[in-house]
């Protein structure tokens, strides 16, 4: 059996992605909430499976995880394709200026904050990255996050946070996030079907402008 090289840098692979200039951005729209569920789901049960059993994540996707329609509303969140190919999901994702940290609609009502924050003493939050599956491994999560990172510095933020799934906590380690520690730092939140979903608080600070250069 072959050795494995180290580990791509997932910046370095956005990066490189980013200089083919084969992808582009746009908007998500009300017209895409149903692909939007689709791949979500599956994303979830084809890249999470190591963290969240069976279970967690029938109990979680469609209750904790899908779309969030105020995001799409307030056109903050995103939808990476193909230039050639508009109505292909490579990856979503989206930041945030009201305080829920994360959630799809129909997740408990305690995490839905409409409120909006205050830029000189709070953070924007990124929500809801998730690659396709057959996209996944190439870069392009990544692409999204660092995108929403800079769309939040243009919405007055130099400061984020996030609430992670277990599948996400180390890459975005990778990428400058750092956890937040103790109990305040991690939720469980309960799904219908009596599983427990843990999500992690992480943070970012300093997101400057060109970063993404």
């Amino acid at each position: 059996m072959g050795t494995q090289g180290p580990t791509p840098n997932p910046i370095t692979s956005a990066k490189a992605q980013e200089a083919t200039h084969s992808y582009t951005f746009r908007p998500a729209t009300p017209s895409d909430i149903p692909a939007l569920q689709t791949m979500i789901a599956s994303s979830l049960r084809s890249l999470a499976t190591d963290h969240y059993t069976p279970a967690q994540l029938d109990g979680s996707i469609g209750y904790l995880f899908g779309p969030d329609t105020l995001l799409i509303s307030d056109q903050t969140y995103f939808i990476l394709h193909p230039k050639s190919s508009p109505n292909t999901i490579c990856a979503s994702g989206g930041w945030s200026f009201r305080r829920t940290l994360y959630g799809a609609d129909t997740a408990p009502g305690h995490l839905r904050m409409p409120e909006r924050r205050d830029p000189a003493t709070e953070r924007a939050s990124i929500r809801a990255i998730f690659t396709a599956p057959e996209w996944a491994r190439r870069g392009l999560g990544t692409m999204m996050m660092r995108y929403c990172e800079e769309r939040a510095r243009e919405g007055g933020f130099n400061r984020l946070e996030m609430g992670s799934t277990l599948s996400g906590v180390r890459l975005y380690e990778r990428c400058g996030y750092v956890r937040i520690g103790g109990e305040a730092g991690e939720e469980v939140v309960k799904c219908p079907n009596g599983e427990g979903i843990r999500i992690v608080r992480m943070v970012k600070d300093g997101v400057k402008e060109g970063e993404r250069g």
